[in-house]
């Protein structure tokens, strides 16, 4: 009888035992099975987007990591719609002069490296001889890189013609004239007045 009792216990302990191996095996197999790959797919996900993020955010900026007065060009149009009559790389940043397709003269600033626009207001300057040029400001300084192969730090639609400052790859600026109807060069000189934040406008294309 006390044989047939041990025996008795000595299998129930042992199915005890095996049960709860076996829910802790399933549980460890149910809880692990598809956790790590979800997580690793999760992780992978999250580590692409944040590495396409900058890549993004630096389009439109030269090497010398400075936005292209293209690219805030057409970031000012793309934020305003209308013409940019001027763009000047001055105090850290691009500010940008647009006649709004609203009749109202905007001043946009945008950064200086990624071309992203910052702030924005009315300006109500009397400007209105200059809205509606044949040759746009994008136009203008393809032909002021074509003359002086550099950077454009500024180009403005004044007196007619389109002025350009461009600093040449050895440091020399020089300012170019563009006809405003056949976007031709008219002119180019050294200019010798340095700007008035020097060392902020100098960065290569």
């Amino acid at each position: 009888m006390k044989r047939n009792y041990v025996i008795a216990c000595v299998a129930a302990a042992a199915l005890a035992a095996g049960g709860t191996a076996t829910g802790v095996a399933l549980a460890d197999g149910g809880g692990s099975g598809s956790s790590p790959a979800a997580t690793s797919t999760t992780a992978s996900a999250r580590a692409a987007g944040t590495a396409s993020g900058p890549a993004r955010a630096s389009s439109g900026s030269g090497t010398g990591g400075v936005a292209t007065v293209d690219a805030v060009v057409r970031s000012a149009e793309a934020y305003e719609p209308g013409t940019v009559t001027s763009a000047e790389l001055d105090h850290g940043r691009w500010e940008v002069d647009l006649y709004g397709k609203d009749r109202v003269w905007h001043e946009i600033h945008l950064d200086r490296r990624t071309g992203k626009v910052v702030s924005s207001r009315q300006d109500g300057g009397d400007q209105d001889d200059r809205k509606g040029a044949p040759v746009t400001a994008v136009r203008a300084a393809a032909a002021a890189r074509g003359a002086v192969p550099g950077t454009v730090t500024s180009v403005e639609l004044d007196n007619g013609r389109w002025e350009a400052e461009v600093t040449a790859h050895n440091g020399a600026r020089h300012e170019v004239y563009i006809n405003l109807t056949t976007g031709k060069v008219t002119s180019e000189h050294l200019n010798r007045h340095q700007h008035d934040v020097d060392g902020d406008d100098g960065a290569d294309d």
